[in-house]
């Protein structure tokens, strides 16, 4: 086998490391790459800016391994309409595997899964897949209860 075959090995098993590390850091920036939304990754954090500035917490429970929570993120999550919107509320991403206190917590046995929360973490409304139409809907049904 000549040199050039072990150099070329060497880049495809290089090429993957790097395909795989890229993967890995996504999965770690979750709420960076998960569009133009403001999301947060804590709960604790969300619950806590709800209560001081008087906002429902909208959840989207996902994992990087889920088909419907990716396709949530490139369409629903991306619609101009509903990113204005979410401003409104308190944005909380929780991956569905390294969160199973809280997935315990709110009985989510699939994904993905939306919650509206309110500051002590209350069950306002729960959904499951919604394009931006669906989102839209249930964001208004939302701000409404809790003005009402």
């Amino acid at each position: 086998m000549s040199a050039t075959y072990y150099g070329m090995r060497m880049a495809a098993a290089l090429g993957a490391l790097l395909l795989v590390g890229g993967v890995g850091a996504r999965a770690e920036d979750a709420a960076k790459d998960h569009g133009p939304i403001a999301w947060t990754e804590s709960l604790d954090a969300a619950k806590k800016t709800a209560a001081k500035e008087k906002k429902v917490i909208f959840v989207d429970f996902w994992a990087p391994w889920c088909g419907p929570c990716k396709q949530m993120l490139k369409t629903t999550y991306q619609d101009k309409q509903v990113v204005e919107r979410s401003k409104q509320f308190v944005p909380v991403l929780i991956n569905f595997d390294k969160e199973p206190g809280i997935v315990k917590k709110y009985n989510i046995g699939a994904i993905p899964v939306v919650l509206f929360l309110d500051a002590n973490g209350n069950v306002i409304k729960k959904g499951a897949f919604m394009d931006a139409k669906t989102m839209l809907k249930t964001m208004d049904e939302v701000s409404k209860k809790k003005r009402g």
